[in-house]
Formats: structure tokens, C-alpha cells, sequence
């Protein structure tokens, strides 16, 4: 595993490198797909650059979470200096709040410029599984999200900090990000013909969903947060599952009320 490179001399840690290369192709994809829509890229960059803030924010507000005990109980030292407080909150992230604080904040921008959310969205889904699955393999490079033990289909990490050194876990990054990969082309492929509105969308939450739901069963580390035997993302997937559902196949009146608005138009 490769939790750092060494670029020009200078170390970089794949887990960020992988997230800035997955935001970057995501965005251009967009970007670049915005024209077909009657959006300018611009409009599309600042759009997704406001969507990857908020992205940003929910991931990290999600990862922490499930530590709110563990924060109070050590929050004296976690306080005691500036950087005990920086690496304390410096873990990973967890994409179901990235996703939930992406929309949320895209939702907001064009609400506060009146530019038209749902055309918007329906031309950046597609590539929301892209920018997801590279990474995913950030992930497997650095050996957070692990997997359970395997000795069969295991890899074992020799220098991983987040991960057990030295037993067989399961890719679970890897088969992740193989699945988000395939809904990447799955959701070009939908969106070549004209659709109805947000069902791109619905598509998305359906399908990850049902994913998520049970990749999580391959997974191990103790970062994910357990409730009731099942994990955080597994709940918030019971919940996308039938708002997915609804925007695919939904109350066409209310989808078609949306879309005479002002965050279609």
C-alpha cells in the first residue's frame, strides 16, 4: 500500500491526492457535458465548486459524528493545543454526509443566484460515482474503510496507520469503487436521452443505496459507527433508498410543479 508518494520531492499522501484527482475529472466531465444543457461551464464549475465545499463540510460533520462521547470525554486534551485540535479532526470523511451537504449547499447557491438547480444536477450525477470511486481507491492506498479479514480474497497492509498491519482484509475499497465505476457509465448511458426531472438523481440514490446497504457487511473498521447491528451508512441508505425511488418513479405532479419553477428555469 502506498499511504504516501514521493512527487519531486515532495510526500504526498495518495488518500488527499486521489480526492483532488476525483474532484478535478468529475468536474470537468461536468463541466464540460454543460453546454449540451444550455449551461456555460462556468456556471457549472462554480456549481460544483460550491457543492464540493459543502461536500466537504457534511463528510467531515458525519465522520465526526459517532465521536461526540469520545470528544467530550478527551476534550481537554483534544483543546490543548491548536494542532491537538487540527489532527483530531484531520480523520477521514464519510460520503454520505459529503453527498447530503453537496446537494444541500448546490441547492442554496442556485437558490441565492437563481440558477436552475435540477438542470444542473441532472448534468453532474453521472460523474458523482466517477469522483467517488477514484476515491475509493485513496482509500485502499492509505487503508482506512477497511474490510473484514479474508483469507482468501485478503490484502494484507504493511504500513498502514488506519488499517490492522499483517492480516488479510477484504478489499472493500476496491470492490466499492468498481461498483461506483459501473454506475458511472450506467448513468451516461441514462442521460444520453432527454429525462424527466431529478429521475437521473433517483437513479443514483437507488442504486448506491442498495450498494452501500451491502458493502457495509464487507467492511470492518470501527470508524463506520454501529446502531442496532446496523452501520450509520446502512441506516441513511434505508432513508435514500425510497427518496431514490420516488424521484425515479415517483408523483410525477409534484416533479412537474419543480419543474415549472424557478430551480428548473
Amino acid at each position: 500500500m502506498y499511504p504516501t508518494i514521493s512527487v519531486l520531492g515532495l510526500e504526498l499522501h495518495t488518500y488527499g491526492l486521489m480526492m483532488v484527482l476525483g474532484a478535478s475529472l468529475g468536474i470537468t466531465c461536468s463541466a464540460g457535458r454543460a453546454k449540451q444543457k444550455g449551461i456555460s461551464a462556468e456556471q457549472e464549475f462554480l456549481f460544483l465548486l460550491h457543492a464540493l465545499i459543502g461536500g466537504i463540510v457534511g463528510a467531515k460533520f458525519l465522520y465526526l459524528l459517532p465521536r461526540i462521547q469520545e470528544f467530550w470525554t478527551y476534550r481537554s486534551e483534544i483543546f490543548q493545543t491548536f494542532d491537538s485540535f487540527i489532527a483530531y479532526i484531520g480523520g477521514g470523511f464519510v460520503f454520505y454526509g459529503g453527498l447530503i451537504g453537496g446537494l444541500a449547499a448546490a441547492a442554496l447557491y442556485c437558490r441565492y443566484y437563481k440558477e436552475p438547480f435540477m438542470t444542473m444536477i441532472e448534468i453532474a450525477v453521472p460523474f458523482i460515482p466517477l469522483m467517488h470511486g477514484i476515491g475509493r481507491i485513496g482509500c485502499f492506498l492509505t487503508g482506512c474503510c477497511y474490510g473484514i479479514p479474508s483469507t482468501h480474497y485478503g490484502i494484507a497492509f504493511s504500513i498502514s496507520q488506519a488499517a490492522p498491519n499483517g492480516i488479510p482484509l477484504f478489499p472493500v475499497q476496491l470492490a466499492e469503487a468498481c461498483v461506483n465505476f459501473i454506475l458511472c457509465v450506467v448513468l451516461v448511458l441514462y442521460t444520453q436521452k432527454e429525462r424527466a426531472p431529478l429521475t437521473a438523481l433517483g437513479l443514483y440514490l437507488s442504486c448506491y443505496a442498495v450498494a452501500r446497504f451491502l458493502l457495509e457487511f464487507l467492511r470492518y473498521d470501527s470508524a463506520r459507527g454501529v446502531y442496532f447491528f446496523l452501520s450509520t451508512s446502512q441506516w441513511i441508505s434505508l432513508i435514500t433508498l425510497p427518496i431514490g425511488i420516488f424521484l425515479l418513479t415517483g408523483n410525477r405532479r409534484i416533479i412537474k410543479g419543480l419543474q415549472s419553477s424557478r430551480w428548473y428555469h
